[in-house]
């Protein structure tokens, strides 16, 4: 499939797409209003303002603040506010503090953490 960019969902449009994940986009609609992202590679299409786009592949940490209000999970364990998403696999991974570079726990790739790309 021909790559014509990368999207990712806008904060309260998360639901196929995982919050802070860049997805390759493979079709864009001729009146601009659809574009079609690659998920777990089958085809899904996304409304073009329930997406933010950018050219270039990502190669920084996303930062993604979770929202509502914190519950105790199974077991009593609260979660942390924040987790990151790898730029290369999209695996979401919880962090401690605010490191310039994390090594993801499924790819073993390392790259930076952008905190200026929040979601």
């Amino acid at each position: 499939m021909t790559q014509h960019g990368w999207a990712r969902a806008v904060n309260k449009a998360a639901d196929i797409l995982r919050r802070g994940a860049w997805y390759p986009i493979v079709e864009k609609a001729s009146d601009g209003k659809v574009v079609v992202v690659e998920v777990d590679q089958k085809p899904v299409r996304v409304s073009r303002v329930d997406v933010q786009v950018r050219q270039e592949a990502p190669d920084c940490w996303s930062v993604v603040y979770r929202a509502g209000v914190m519950r105790p999970t199974f077991g009593g364990v609260t979660p942390p506010p924040t987790y990151a998403v790898c730029p290369s696999c999209r695996e979401r991974q919880e962090f401690q503090g605010q490191p310039e570079k994390m090594v993801c726990n499924r790819c073993q790739r390392e790259s930076a953490v952008d905190w200026t790309d929040t979601c």
